[in-house]
């Protein structure tokens, strides 16, 4: 595919003959039109307009040419901006409305129209429109784009917008032209700012409101926007939370969470309605009134930095008064039998919005939780609830687990592997919340209690233990994966004097790298290695704050996985050393006398290494054959004569290998054999086994 520098020449030829065409009678053309449309059409689609050539084709279109009508729609219809759409292509949008000699057909005007109330949030300038409202207004009187000027301007029409006259003129319209539903959709936006406005008794379809754009347009212009260089924000960030959410009438009519609307205003009001961007709120915010229900707080951005940087008892009890009526009521429908299951999602859903965005569960809706759950089915709005309880408040561990773990366990248990998954990654939210909270505590509050921490990490330790030795070897992955994650955070989220180093049990520990999955065991080992720069990373002496058992579990650890992988000694249990993976001996002296049995050569103790364990041994010989071949590269040996290693690789077969005429590769050292594999895996996403020996064999400490 041609890039768009490439295909930008193409482009401005096509917009000089348009252009030409525009001006030269059909019959008299020497350039077929539809050809140079296509060409312009398919630039757009592909790559966006660019500022220049969107505004040529917008002046051409806003007047009255000699381009038949298919292909000016044509044209609008493919108008697709690669960056935000300019002021001034707006007003050369609305200075081509209206009646007049030179003006373009009203088709073409109906579409323009539309394309605006499109493109209205991806204005370069938010208040270009604002400015025009005035011009817009005066319009409505055209019957061609009454329709579409309706929506547009329900879609911007903000506080300062509605004024007496204006609403005098539209109520006019509205009886003169038999309610028409463009018409009361937008009086219903202004009945809105102005509570007072009597409606009658027509009932609004869906006419009355701007349909959603286009998800197709949608997706395109997202797609070319985000790959433009210009364009550094994404259309749903485009104001940072600093302006209103809108859901949409028919959408805001349907939710349990109202919209934010400032009710018995003046003119002089200020309100949230009011506010585009963080320097009007920032400027206002002392004068801004408080919108007619608090709880829209839940799911407007605008309105949680409102009520956060302007606190006020009666806020705080406006709000915690309709969450205590709105979740008691909830709760009784729901034990009855008779809720609304929309009305619960909208409910959760808010609720969720206001723990991400305070990083705090609710008092209230902890209350609600505590009741609600031991009833919840298991099955209706998994997600927001689970996402909810990662932030119940840290304290005491029992204490969660009896008001809100335990109810979820019980509620899940029946789904299968499926709702274990989902429960782990609860406690790793849950893990990653705590830990996050105890760290951001004050000086002068009371410091979390550590053991916290230990009694979570021992109920998802037996909780992962009891599973890992349920499910049948080879299924479950995402599972496995479930436990892995939450054993890397509690791995990485220490803080002396603050968050404990929490070790799981070494029997799960053991019973991972032991799992048949080359990511399983790079993965525990990266968790080990984690363990053991935490501990390097403590204030000394570590005695002085960790009991021997601690540190003596992870050290058995380290020599376990470092006899296995590293000095060929797997299994090897040495009192007070090492535990052999709890291998009991009598097993492993049988396995070795077997293995014995088939070749002299082989041994237990070899058997895990990085050449001969099950998970990693195709993966060292391909970093061998890497490494023989590069040795081969930078030593200069004819490939033809010189003799290849078969595997697998061992220190008496590289000794050998060497005499017989291979290439000379140490076993251990910096540059050695082994360093290479566990470099060569990193590389290529298993960095666990090299994380775990730089951190443990002294001579590679450093060297990652």
């Amino acid at each position: 595919m041609p890039s768009v520098v490439e295909d930008q020449p193409a482009l401005q030829d096509a917009l000089k003959l348009l252009h030409n065409a525009s001006r030269t009678p059909a019959k008299q053309r020497t350039v077929k039109v539809s050809s140079v449309v296509d060409v312009i059409c398919r630039h757009a689609f592909e790559h966006g307009l660019e500022a220049d050539s969107l505004r040529d084709i917008v002046q051409l279109v806003c007047v009255k040419t000699n381009l038949d009508q298919t292909t000016v729609t044509t044209l609008v219809k493919n108008l697709y901006p690669a960056q935000r759409l300019p002021a001034d292509v707006v007003v050369t949008i609305v200075g081509a409305l209206g009646q007049g000699k030179g003006k373009p057909s009203s088709s073409t005007q109906d579409s323009l129209v539309k394309w605006l109330a499109i493109c209205h949030e991806i204005l370069q300038d938010p208040n270009v429109l604002t400015r025009l409202y005035g011009v817009l207004f005066s319009m409505l009187d055209m019957i061609s784009i009454r329709t579409s000027l309706c929506h547009l301007l329900s879609l911007i029409t903000r506080r300062k917008h509605v004024k007496p006259f204006r609403i005098q003129q539209i109520l006019e319209l509205s009886r003169g032209l038999a309610n028409e539903p463009a018409l009361q959709g937008l009086l219903r936006v202004f009945k809105d700012y102005y509570p007072d406005i009597i409606l009658g008794s027509a009932s609004l379809s869906r006419k009355s409101f701007a349909p959603l754009p286009d998800a197709e347009w949608r997706t395109r212009i997202a797609t070319i926007q985000n790959a433009s260089t210009a364009v550094d924000d994404t259309l749903q960030d485009r104001h940072n939370g600093f302006k209103v959410l809108r859901k949409g009438p028919k959408r805001a009519e349907a939710s349990a969470i109202p919209d934010v609307h400032t009710y018995h205003a003046t003119e002089a009001s200020v309100t949230l309605e009011g506010i585009d961007n963080v320097e009007s709120f920032v400027e206002k915010i002392d004068r801004i009134e408080p919108p007619g229900q608090m709880i829209s707080f839940l799911t407007d951005p605008l309105l949680q930095k409102y009520v956060e940087l302007r606190p006020s008892p009666i806020t705080t009890t406006r709000i915690d008064l309709w969450l205590a009526t709105c979740l008691e009521e909830l709760f009784e429908t729901e034990r009855l039998g008779t809720g609304d299951p929309q009305y619960l999602r909208d409910i959760f859903a808010g609720l969720l919005k206001y723990a991400q965005c305070t990083k705090e569960l609710h008092p209230i809706a902890a209350s609600f939780l505590r009741s609600y759950l031991p009833i919840w089915n298991g099955q209706e709005n998994v997600d927001a609830i689970l996402s909810l309880l990662t932030y119940v408040p840290v304290g005491s561990f029992q204490a969660a687990y009896l008001n809100f773990l335990q109810p979820v366990e019980q509620a899940l248990a029946s789904r299968g592997p499926s709702a274990y998954e989902a429960i782990l990654n609860l406690y790793t939210g849950l893990l990653q919340q705590w830990a996050s909270s105890a760290k951001s505590q004050s000086a002068g509050r009371k410091p979390v209690d550590v053991t916290v921490f230990e009694e979570l990490t021992e109920h998802v330790s037996t909780l992962s233990m009891s599973l890992l030795l349920s499910i049948p070897v080879g299924h479950c992955p995402s599972l496995i994966s479930s436990i892995i994650c939450f054993n890397e955070i509690l791995a990485s989220i220490s803080e002396p004097h603050i968050v404990p180093i929490t070790l799981p049990p070494t029997h799960l520990i053991y019973l991972l790298a032991l799992h048949a999955s080359t990511t399983t065991l790079s993965r525990t080992c990266g968790i080990i290695a984690s363990y053991k720069r935490a501990f390097d990373a403590h204030p000394t002496p570590v005695k002085n704050y960790y009991p021997a058992a601690v540190t003596d579990s992870l050290n058995w650890c380290l020599r376990d996985m470092y006899y296995m992988l590293w000095i060929s000694r797997g299994l090897e249990a040495v009192e007070e050393k090492t535990k052999g993976l709890y291998c009991d001996p009598t097993l492993r002296s049988a396995l070795s006398q077997y293995l014995r049995g088939i070749d002299r050569d082989y041994s237990i103790g070899s058997a895990g290494n990085l050449s001969n364990n099950p998970w990693l041994a195709s993966l060292s010989a391909s970093a061998w054959r890497a490494m023989e071949d590069a040795e081969i590269e930078r030593e200069g040996y004819d490939r033809s004569t010189i003799r290849y290693h078969p595997g697998p690789v061992s220190q008496k077969s590289l000794d050998v290998h060497r005499k017989n005429g291979g290439v000379d590769v140490d076993w251990d050292g910096p540059n050695g054999y082994k360093v290479f594999v566990m470099k060569w895996m990193a590389e290529r996403g298993l960095a666990g086994t090299r994380d775990l020996m730089f951190t443990t064999v002294k001579d590679l400490k450093g060297k990652v």
